[in-house]
């Protein structure tokens, strides 16, 4: 359960708003289940009304239900895990797995969700949401690489603590198009939503978030440059549409990049974008220890790289 208490400032939302902005981790579906399920309550009474108003003062308990009654299946899907302990376990996620259910039914099964239920049994957070169980942050579909899984929800937090604090260090190596200069750099631009749910875009309007991102060119391969990148924010798409706004798309990128270039790669191998999230560096909920994980490059991306480095 979690306790909040309604500020000056945030007096006459809707119930369904209020909860969504104290918990940006749960979907505003998800909470409008809760609330129509009966899991909230403003001053120990039940609400079931989303477009309930708060007051100044209003003292409300988010009750989030445990997994067992959630009804996402588990199911025995081999997972490369890279560390485990009592709170939290590292998956070195395969790229084409979805990370979590979709509302829409798209991927209700084959996610790591659903691989990684089955493999804690009934141990998981359920901070993630209806659809997201242990989950504290995400990779792309077609991203591989390291992905972190809470237990419970204690350790949840702590990590999405170290994540809303920029202490989690995220590294990815990508290759992108063309010869990128400086060698080293960062790029700082904000980015919002476009007409898409899962379209980004570089934007100067008020409402877009801010994002940086730091590289470095490890090589040129060829017309290519295959750079380490480090997020320190995390914003939907970041790598993809940051490299891609200053000409220089993540090669494969189907969203972001270059079309006639992504069907030239097709044929050397490269069938998803180049992108793989390779270290993390984070304190461990148990102790506090910092710790860094890698994960090297999967095949698919080890072969492509053959392929052009003899082009």
């Amino acid at each position: 359960m979690r306790h909040y208490t309604v500020t000056s400032e945030e007096v006459g939302q809707r119930l369904d708003q209020y909860i969504s902005s104290v918990k940006p981790d749960l979907t505003r579906s998800f909470v409008q289940k809760l609330i129509k399920n009966g899991h909230i309550f403003v001053n120990h009474k039940k609400i079931t009304k989303t477009a309930f108003k708060v007051s100044e003062g209003d003292e409300l308990i988010v009750d989030i239900p445990s997994i067992k009654e959630i009804g996402i299946q588990a199911e025995d899907i081999p997972l490369d895990i890279i560390y485990e302990d009592e709170d939290i376990v590292v998956v070195n996620k395969a790229p084409g797995m979805v990370v979590h259910p979709t509302d829409h039914g798209a991927h209700v099964s084959g996610t790591l969700v659903n691989a990684v239920m089955h493999h804690c049994k009934d141990s998981l957070s359920g901070m993630g949401g209806e659809k997201r169980p242990g989950i504290v942050h995400r990779l792309d579909k077609d991203t591989s690489g390291l992905i972190i899984v809470a237990k419970h929800d204690k350790a949840h937090h702590f990590i999405a603590k170290q994540i809303q604090d920029r202490t989690v260090t995220k590294v990815y190596q990508a290759l992108l198009q063309g010869h990128l200069s400086p060698r080293e750099g960062s790029i700082e631009a904000p980015l919002e939503k476009t007409h898409g749910e899962k379209d980004m875009r570089v934007s100067g309007r008020e409402k877009a978030k801010y994002a940086l991102t730091h590289y470095k060119v490890l090589k040129y391969l060829g017309d290519y440059s295959l750079v380490e990148v480090q997020i320190v924010t995390g914003r939907t798409h970041q790598i993809r549409v940051h490299f891609a706004s200053i000409g220089h798309p993540v090669c494969g990128d189907e969203m972001y990049g270059d079309k006639t270039l992504n069907s030239k790669l097709k044929t050397q191998g490269l069938n998803r974008q180049f992108l793989h999230a390779w270290k993390l560096t984070f304190k461990l909920p148990k102790n506090g220890e910092e710790i860094t994980l890698t994960a090297p490059l999967p095949v698919d991306l080890k072969k492509a790289l053959r392929q052009l480095s003899e082009l």
